[in-house]
């Protein structure tokens, strides 16, 4: 299959905030939140979006690359994984379980949602070199 180059910085990009929200989902079910982490946390999304969007507009619009459809199963897998794992991070919060399975059931999804980021980013990174 083609696809276009921004296309693939834009997977990247996307599986990379899955990673960091995941990571931070994680963070904040083990560790009490207090401004100097907002803040943190709101610097780093900052300059992730900010370099993301740089490479993005960077890019030309007319480089086409080719994409295994092994490849492509893989980042469907991945979004499936993650929209999962948001949606019973979601219906955890309602329900009114207790703090100790909600924290575990965090925790759980956040690792989810981090590591298909991670799987994704590493697709990404295979496209990149697959087409050089």
């Amino acid at each position: 299959m083609h696809t276009y180059k921004r296309s693939v910085i834009l997977q990247l990009g996307v599986f990379a905030f899955f990673f960091f929200y995941g990571i931070d989902n994680i963070i904040k079910s083990l560790v009490l939140p207090n401004m100097v982490f907002s803040i943190i946390e709101l610097v780093s999304l900052v300059l992730i979006l900010g370099v993301g969007l740089f490479f993005y507009f960077k890019t030309p619009k007319d480089i086409v690359y080719v994409v295994q459809k092994s490849d492509i199963d893989k980042i469907k897998y991945g979004l499936y994984a993650i929209s999962i794992g948001l949606i019973v991070s979601i219906f955890s919060s309602g329900l009114g379980v207790d703090t100790t399975a909600y924290q575990y059931i965090n925790i759980a999804t956040g690792a989810i949602i981090a590591l298909t980021g991670v799987v994704g980013v590493y697709i990404g990174v295979n496209i990149f070199r697959n087409n050089q």
